[in-house]
């Protein structure tokens, strides 16, 4: 940094700009695939380590965006590898460039490493943009040098960005409003002590994380009468109740459910927890 320079944060420059848009170019693929179905990187670990990133840079528009991303997305359980990610994310902003991943090397597989990279390296460049907007505003009101030079870059670097900076904006504001509307998670109802099954107790610790996000609490705890929908893995059967603002989850297949989900328990229960894509084929549904 220009110690001449008062204004705290790094802001776009060509030194700066370059490592990123190559390890962004090398690890292209893995951004595309962390958005998509089936991501090796899970949207809530996704947005941890953007806020990682965006905490060290200091970028308030950043900051925003993902926070009310991070919300919408609701809390996420912690996975073994995460201290280890985030540790690299925040070595790699503080530093100022990509690292070296070989520390994750253990603890992720191949594909979620490349998604980490590449999720790293795109909102470092996005920090970068957002600290160039407040470093003109900066300079604009005499709060810093006012340079001409540098003045011209950052004003070229703002209106690059503007087109998709408008875009993002509008949506955290959609999702922070989303959010507001979302009921809070309800404590989940269950069988007295002992009597509930196996599987009711698993359905029960899954379900938190199915309906963590936002529009989920909308759309189902919302309804105005409760729907009911039962599972069975082998001999064992569980219905979830859900409307109202109530979730329960009974013992056996209800006479009122709507349909009757089969397969295994492990596939069920990711299907429960919204996580269930490549295994769909597993399960077949049955109509009551």
């Amino acid at each position: 940094m220009d110690e001449r320079d008062p204004f705290p944060r790094r802001t776009a420059t060509p030194a700066r700009l370059v490592p990123w848009f190559g390890e962004l170019a090398r690890t292209l693929p893995g951004l595309a695939r962390s958005y998509g179905p089936g991501a090796a990187l899970d949207a809530r670990t996704r947005e941890r380590v953007i806020m990682a990133v965006t905490e060290v840079n200091g970028c308030r528009y950043c900051a925003w965006i993902h926070g009310s991303w991070q919300d919408f997305l609701g809390d996420a359980d912690e996975v073994a590898a995460e201290d280890a990610l985030l540790a690299y994310a925040r070595a790699c902003a503080d530093a100022g460039r990509p690292l070296s991943p070989g520390v994750l090397a253990d603890v992720l597989p191949p594909a979620a490493l490349a998604s980490v990279r590449a999720t790293v390296a795109q909102i470092e460049l996005a920090n970068l943009v957002g600290n160039t907007v407040d470093g003109l505003l900066a300079r604009l009101t005499r709060k810093r040098p006012f340079r001409p030079l540098d003045a011209a870059g950052e004003l070229a670097t703002v209106a690059i960005a503007l087109p998709l900076a408008v875009p993002l904006l509008g949506l955290a504001a959609a999702m922070r409003a989303i959010d507001r509307l979302a009921p809070p998670l309800p404590e989940i109802e269950m069988p007295p002590a002992g009597e509930a099954n196996l599987l009711v107790h698993l359905l029960a610790e899954a379900l938190p994380t199915y309906l963590a996000t936002a529009p989920a609490r909308v759309a189902l705890l919302r309804l105005p009468v409760p729907v009911a929908v039962a599972l069975r893995a082998g001999r064992t059967a569980a219905t979830i109740r859900i409307g109202r603002q109530r979730v329960v989850v009974e013992n056996g297949v209800a006479a009122d459910a709507l349909m009757v989900v089969e397969g295994e328990a492990g596939p069920l229960l990711r299907l429960a927890s919204g996580a269930l894509l490549e295994e769909l084929g597993h399960v077949r549904v049955r109509r009551s």
